[in-house]
């Protein structure tokens, strides 16, 4: 089990150690390096997700140093789901890579050093069980996508990659004030030690934990693209190359996880009392209506996104702003069935999204045009391409049989019943008619409409409008394979929804339950650490640091 829990971790961070080193090794060889990185890593993340499916949370220490102090491993069920999807997303990038006809990382000799750096930050993020390691990652993940974005060179790839940084550097502020003002009053940064001190402290203390608390959901409401802190995912998503897009798939749904974890161990409510809430005001802001509105506000701009972008690339990446304000529209309903039915959401979206970038890459390679969306001829193969776009729109479109249908759905009936049942997230009247879960439905069905209109425009801009191909598709790379593999999860995820969304529902009801978790951390074995090292050293107490 320990085994399972650091491979993730050290199958990147050793391969990409050894590529930064060998610089000069034959692409060819890099490549199946890297590939093989994914694949041990993926099964690693298999096993792992084998494991929580029955319930069991896998937990290590890193060292010899006891908890609170030593580096502590978790995986549940829920950061088994992100590793596996993570995984997954590498190994069809890398394959992409090594199928297709142009040599795109060639421009650089760091590409796969940079992209194994990348999946080590997002597993680490995954499966570290404290905030001040989370923090660690998410700036690991920060220099690896900074190195990944900028790949190829060019000017408008180094304005995305300024503004993705400026904004990002923005968010890690907030991280680490956040983090500095939660450690000031409870003297820990675990988060089964902080599940357990944050309702215990004094009411004079309360309110720099609830402005703790709230800078920390406004890092990860950045980190996840949530409008009105979207404004860097649009310019780097669409300058990434097409792999490095894909796996950047994954990034937003980094900032949904740390939003579900903060929500569930350390409830806003909880820890501040309501004797002290005069003391802050803006600890009264009531944090699940306003994601939830975020979430609508994000599913507009995205889906008015789509419908007037010029380029394919620039369609897809606000295709990704609509996914996370449809999902997040679920996880704001603050019930079981809400963040259950958003997982679903978001395993169907990450995957989607990432087959779509790495289609339209084919797409472009083969047309004049490149991915603007303009009148030219089609590319070769077009009638397998073209087949494979109409899969992938009426997928994230949402629309039936496919698995985006059955995920809306799943939202629409938890926000629904939140509503009804008079949750943080519904009016509190017990009346379905609310006016929440009517402007959800609303927002959602209308980005649907929105979605397809541009969805449809640019299928007939691509293989409707033009001259057919006078070329022959050629190369192993020609019928986009590993997109291929990516889009055809949609009619899998749809035949077996009710596995699925049985297996997402144990995990929301594990996440928000918190016990298990909690317990497999404070199960660890403690070893006392070297006196050397620790003298001078007290046991944090819940006044302040130690």
């Amino acid at each position: 089990m320990n085994l399972l829990l650091i491979l993730p971790l050290a199958l990147p961070l050793g391969l990409g150690a050894w590529l930064f080193a060998r610089s000069g090794m034959p692409l060819r060889q890099q490549r199946r390096l890297s590939l093989m990185g994914a694949l041990g890593q993926l099964g690693a993340a298999v096993g792992l997700l084998a494991l929580s499916a029955e319930g069991q949370i896998a937990a290590t220490l890193i060292g010899d140093w006891p908890v609170p102090y030593g580096i502590v491993l978790a995986a549940d069920r829920l950061s088994a789901l992100m590793l596996t999807l993570t995984s997954a997303l590498a190994l069809a990038a890398i394959a992409h890579l090594s199928l297709s006809a142009a040599d795109t990382e060639r421009s650089g000799r760091h590409f796969h050093a940079l992209l194994q750096l990348q999946l080590f930050g997002l597993a680490g993020a995954f499966l570290t069980a404290d905030l001040f390691n989370l923090f660690v990652f998410f700036e690991v993940l920060l220099i690896a996508s900074y190195g990944l974005l900028v790949h190829g060179g060019g000017a408008a790839r180094s304005r995305a990659a300024l503004h993705y940084v400026v904004l990002n550097m923005v968010g890690s502020s907030l991280f680490l004030m956040g983090v500095a003002s939660l450690y000031a009053v409870t003297g820990t940064l675990s988060l089964a030690e902080l599940s357990d001190r944050l309702p215990e402290l004094a009411p004079d203390q309360a309110p720099l934990a609830g402005t703790g608390l709230l800078l920390l959901t406004g890092a990860f409401a950045l980190k996840a693209a949530l409008v009105p802190l979207h404004a860097w995912l649009v310019p780097a998503y669409s300058a990434a190359l097409a792999p490095v897009a894909a796996l950047f798939a994954i990034m937003t749904k980094v900032g949904v996880y740390a939003l579900l974890r903060l929500f569930a161990l350390m409830p806003i409510g909880d820890a501040v009392s309501d004797a002290t809430l005069a003391e802050l005001p803006v600890a009264r802001l009531p944090i699940q209506p306003l994601i939830a509105t975020g979430a609508l506000l994000t599913l507009a701009v995205g889906a008015i996104g789509v419908v007037v972008a010029a380029e394919l690339r620039t369609m897809v990446a606000y295709l990704i702003l609509v996914s996370v304000g449809t999902l997040l529209a679920g996880v704001a309903a603050g019930t079981a069935e809400g963040i259950a039915a958003g997982l679903y959401y978001l395993i169907h979206t990450t995957l989607i999204t990432a087959g779509l970038f790495l289609l339209i890459d084919v797409i472009s390679q083969g047309r004049a045009r490149g991915s603007c969306l303009q009148p030219a001829q089609q590319p070769p193969a077009a009638a397998w391409l073209g087949a494979l776009f109409l899969l992938g729109a009426l997928a994230i479109a949402g629309l039936p049989p496919l698995s985006g249908f059955v995920g809306k759905a799943l939202i629409l009936e938890a926000v629904q019943d939140a509503s009804v049942a008079g949750s943080e997230f519904g009016s509190g009247s017990g009346s379905g008619s609310g006016p929440d879960w009517m402007l959800s439905w609303t927002a959602v069905l209308g980005s649907t409409l929105l979605v397809v209109i541009g969805l449809s425009r640019a299928g007939m801009m691509l293989f409707w409008q033009g001259p057919p191909s006078t070329r022959i598709a050629s190369g192993r790379g020609a019928y986009a394979p590993a997109a291929t593999a990516l889009l055809a999860a949609s009619p899998l995820l749809a035949l077996f929804a009710a596995p699925i969304a049985g297996y997402t529902q144990s995990l929301a009801l594990q996440l928000l339950d918190g016990e298990d978790y909690i317990m497999a951390i404070r199960g660890l074995e403690p070893v006392d650490p070297p006196s050397a090292a620790t003298e001078g050293i007290a046991k944090p107490v819940h006044g302040g640091p130690p």
